[in-house]
């Protein structure tokens, strides 16, 4: 064999490898870049489904008549069994306040273009005009229990009679301790 062939055959043998680790490369490569923007798209989603940023410490309202004789009394031990936010079910906390009002599941659009459905709760004082409201009636959000929310205008979905309970308590994935959060409806709460 000559040296030429040699050579031939040698550079062959290069190209080839080097073609086979090139594919190897970049089929990892987009394993991980699928993997990242998979990921990337799970936060997001998560982000989406638990909605906007929720306040950890809100103030509760004036304009709401206390409730005379709810079943969890102020500063009674709780779990959570709702869902309207990441850590929230399942999570240990007390009874903050309890509201003799309606409830109102509200569809709307954040002032910073965040569709938001099936919004819970709202009470009659977080609506601009303070007053009660039917399912399919259009309302002007006026609190501000996460960004976005003030001024942005909805639809009420559903209304639920009372009464609405304020929590405190620790979410259940470790985040910050949430004081005041407003709403949940008595079906939301079981006593510890």
């Amino acid at each position: 064999m000559s040296k030429k062939v040699l050579f031939s055959v040698i550079a062959a043998v290069l190209v080839v490898a080097a073609g086979a680790w090139y594919f190897t490369s970049q089929s990892h490569k987009n394993d991980s870049s699928s993997k990242m923007s998979s990921s990337m798209s799970m936060s997001s989603s998560m982000k989406m489904s638990s909605g906007m940023k929720m306040k950890t410490n809100g103030t509760l309202p004036t304009g709401l008549a206390q409730a005379q004789d709810p079943k969890y009394k102020v500063g009674q031990d709780i779990t959570l069994e709702a869902t309207h936010m990441a850590g929230m079910k399942g999570a240990k906390g007390t009874v903050a306040a309890v509201y003799d009002a309606k409830l109102y599941e509200v569809d709307f659009k954040s002032t910073d273009g965040m569709e938001v459905k099936n919004h819970k709760w709202l009470t009659k004082v977080d609506f601009k005009d303070g007053m009660d409201h039917k399912a399919g009636d259009k309302v002007t959000i006026e609190s501000d229990h996460m960004s976005g929310m003030k001024g942005a205008k909805g639809t009420v979905v559903k209304v639920v009679d009372g009464p609405a309970y304020a929590v405190n308590f620790q979410p259940t994935n470790g985040g910050k301790e949430v004081t005041n959060h407003l709403y949940l409806a008595e079906d939301e709460i079981e006593a510890r």
